[in-house]
């Protein structure tokens, strides 16, 4: 009610809101998403989320950029660090990027601080983290919509599906970062 009480700004208020959960990473960034699908549906919600994500990915790049590695560190700790840098290597970086952030229950926005690190380009990252993102975001804005039209049940269970493809998601993204880091380490060694 407080947002859509706001009229217009409402939507720039979401869009602030949805910014602001990329650059604070630890803030999940489903509720946020279902709000938005609730206040604006299905389609307006995914494209208000994906502005402000685009925003707040954009702010990170130029955050990085100026405060370094440092910056880097503070926000998803050097064990994390460590873990991801397989991605420096442009050989693959980009698909596995893509696949990290498509898959659903993997910390996005922790890949975002990483990313401008591994030497892909702003445009390039926020060009493949919206569309790798874009099924995760459709999802939570179409279970916001149909809580607003009373859709509970319907609801719950996509909720409860994606709540288990995120877990599934989850172990995935856990398998492939311990891949490439033993195929990292089997290369040191050898």
């Amino acid at each position: 009610k407080f947002v859509e009480s706001l009229g217009a700004f409402g939507i720039f208020f979401m869009f602030l809101i949805q910014t602001a959960q990329v650059i604070l990473a630890f803030i999940p960034g489903e509720p946020i998403e279902i709000a938005a699908g609730t206040l604006y549906g299905t389609v307006g919600g995914t494209l208000l989320c994906l502005s402000g994500i685009a925003a707040g990915t954009l702010i990170i790049f130029l955050l990085v950029k100026i405060m370094g590695k440092g910056l880097v560190l503070k926000a998803i700790g050097s064990k994390t660090y460590e873990k991801l840098a397989f991605l420096k290597n442009p050989a693959k970086r980009d698909i596995f990027i893509f696949l990290l952030m498509f898959i659903p229950g993997t910390p996005k926005d922790v890949l975002t601080y990483f990313s401008p690190l591994s030497g892909i380009s702003m445009v390039r990252f926020i060009i493949i983290s919206a569309i790798a993102r874009i099924p995760s975001v459709i999802s939570s804005t179409y279970v916001g919509k149909n809580l607003a039209g009373g859709e509970y049940l319907y609801s719950a269970i996509v909720f409860i599906v994606v709540g288990m493809i995120s877990i599934g998601g989850i172990m995935i993204y856990n398998k492939i970062i311990e891949a490439k880091n033993k195929e990292k380490n089997g290369h040191k060694n050898g």
